[in-house]
This record gives C-alpha cells, sequence and structure tokens, in this order.
C-alpha cells in the first residue's frame, strides 16, 4: 500500500491533531485490513466496514480524527468460514490473536470476544516491520472483526442468551476478585452447568478464559438466519438492548471512500450507524471507548530502546530513518 509523504505529517482535522505517529499506525493497521480484506475477496466472503471505521467511511470519508483502530465485521455464517479460513490464509508475519489463536501466547494476545489479526512481531525482523508499517514501531498492529449475530424472534431464547453471555463475561472481568475470595471454582462450575459444558478446572487459567470466551461466542451464535427479523453483536446488545437492526441491512455491499482507497459498507448504513451512535453526524471529538493513543503505554519503553542503540534524535526521526532503510537496528 503506497502513502504519499505528506501523508504522515502531523496535521489538524476537525479542530484534532493529529499527530505524525498516529498517521503511522493508522498506516499500519491498513496494511493489515488490506490483507484480511484480500482473503476475504479470494474466498469470496463478504466483510463490511464497522463502528468508527463504518462512521469514518461517511463522515469523514477515512479515519475519525480521535479514533485510532479499524474495525470490521461479518454476518455469523461467513466470519466461523473466516475463523477456519485466516490461519491457512494469512501471509507470513500475520497471525490470528485471541479466543481462536494456535498458540497460548497469542491466545493471551486479545482479551476479547471477537477476532484480531495482528502482525506477530516474533515473525519480523524489527527492520523489516518499521519498512512494512511505515515506520510504525509498536508491535502487534492489527484490525478487530466482529460476528453479526441474528436475534430470535422468542424472547425468552434471547432472554437465555443474555443472561449466559453476561454471566461468562462477569467471570472473565472479576477473576482476580473471585479467585481471592476463594469462589472462582464455583462460579466456573455453575456456568458450566448453565451451558452444560464441562469447564476444564486443571487446565491453565488462559486456557480456563479461552474456553470461556469461546462458549459465549457459541451462545452468541444460537440463531439462524430464517428465526430472526433482526441482527446484533451481543457483547454490545448485552448493555444496550436499542442495538439491533434489520438483517437486510447486510444484504448488499457498497463501496465508500476511505483515505486513498475504498471500503465495504452495508447498503443500508444509516441504519447500522443509528443503532451504534444514534445521532451519528454529529461529531463528538475523543469520543472512542478505549484508550487513546492505544499505544502511549509502550511509549517510554520505546524510548529507552532508542537511546540504547544510540540513536539521539527524537522518536519520529528515529521512525524515518528506520522505515527508509538509512539506519538499521
Amino acid at each position: 500500500m503506497k502513502f504519499d509523504d505528506d501523508f504522515f505529517k502531523a496535521e489538524v482535522r476537525e479542530g484534532f491533531e493529529i499527530t505524525s505517529m498516529m498517521k503511522r499506525a493508522w498506516a499500519a493497521q491498513m496494511e493489515v485490513f488490506q490483507v484480511v480484506a484480500d482473503v476475504c475477496r479470494k474466498n469470496k466472503l463478504r466483510y463490511f466496514a464497522d463502528w468508527g471505521t463504518l462512521l469514518g467511511a461517511v463522515r469523514h470519508k477515512g479515519m475519525i480524527p480521535w479514533d485510532d483502530d479499524i474495525d470490521i465485521c461479518l454476518m455469523r455464517e461467513e466470519y466461523n468460514e473466516l475463523i477456519k479460513i485466516l490461519p491457512k490464509e494469512l501471509p507470513h508475519g500475520f497471525v490470528v490473536a485471541g479466543m481462536y489463536a494456535d498458540s497460548p501466547r497469542l491466545q493471551t494476545a486479545a482479551f476479547v470476544p471477537q477476532l484480531r489479526v495482528i502482525a506477530d512481531e516474533e515473525l519480523w525482523d524489527f527492520n523489516d516491520y518499521m519498512k512494512y508499517f511505515h515506520g510504525f514501531p509498536y508491535q502487534r498492529a492489527g484490525i478487530d472483526i466482529f460476528p453479526v449475530d441474528y436475534l430470535s424472534r422468542d424472547p425468552e431464547f434471547v432472554t437465555a442468551q443474555k443472561e449466559i453471555i453476561k454471566a461468562g463475561m462477569l467471570i472473565l472481568e472479576k477473576w482476580d476478585d473471585l479467585r481471592k475470595t476463594n469462589s472462582l471454582i464455583e462460579c466456573l462450575t455453575a456456568f458450566g452447568n448453565l451451558c452444560n459444558v464441562k469447564i476444564e478446572l486443571k487446565a491453565t487459567v488462559a486456557e480456563v478464559e479461552n474456553q470461556i470466551w469461546k462458549i459465549i461466542d457459541s451462545i452468541s451464535a444460537l440463531c439462524y438466519k430464517e428465526e430472526a427479523d433482526y441482527v446484533t453483536e451481543f457483547q454490545f446488545w448485552i448493555e444496550k438492548e436499542s442495538y439491533k437492526m434489520h438483517k437486510e441491512c447486510f444484504n448488499s455491499v457498497i463501496k465508500m471512500p476511505f483515505e486513498h482507497f475504498s471500503v465495504n459498507a452495508p447498503a443500508s448504513w444509516d441504519e447500522v450507524l443509528s443503532a451504534e451512535f444514534g445521532d451519528y453526524m454529529t461529531p463528538v471529538i475523543g469520543s472512542a471507548d478505549h484508550r487513546y493513543p492505544f499505544y502511549g503505554h509502550m511509549e517510554e519503553e520505546l524510548i529507552r530502546q532508542i537511546r540504547n542503540v544510540g540513536f539521539k534524535g527524537s522518536v519520529d526521526e528515529f521512525c524515518e530513518e528506520v522505515s527508509s532503510g538509512r539506519l538499521r537496528v
């Protein structure tokens, strides 16, 4: 993916300053996005821009100035296909992280209820990583991929789904507190009984947590298309029941400009964005629901490493020198 040099200059959009480093983060994530989009295209799987990425495409024709990640979604049937395909189809250097990863290290790399595709730092030489990802120096550049699930017409069925998902999420959220009060085993056993699944209590913490993530994902996917009028993403719906769209919203795909390329969007993007954000055309600076910038906590360690290799310039200067090949570390 090619970017003009001007793309990486700091700028102000919508009254918000975007740093040069954030531009590099955007470019790195767009590279990961392109890899996943290519896999979807090759296998005839339909992806859609989602959340801030969809809103950015509609409102800004690119990234929301104060957003720092890329999100896409697929309908559940195609999402499950993607889970199977990605490990075989991703090019060297890119891996699945989270519950469907193939190693404990990568399973714990993403403590989230959705797919995440990342660049695995163990598969890259640092200099090659910096060159490929446009001077973005922080590890594990990636994107999130969400499943869109069907909401049953049966309210009792939906209520049961909601309670099971919330119970599983609560265990994961309160894990340390439950362990300290010696109630973790009891809660895990009760959750397994509720789902009619045996929880492997003698497994490692990471393995048990991963099993719970997979149970939550399976419960979310229990309803079929013909049993539903609406769709949702359950991890958000359990907190906001108004977050649902007619299933026909995702019947067809349209292209929308996004920075200097294009992304897929649901043809009924207005209904989707209204369900997600309400009055989505009114910008709210700093409204991302996660810590911005996502790499901020790694900056101090990066500066230490830069100084250890004898580079006396700024972080931005270091990124430019390494990504251009003028400096190798």
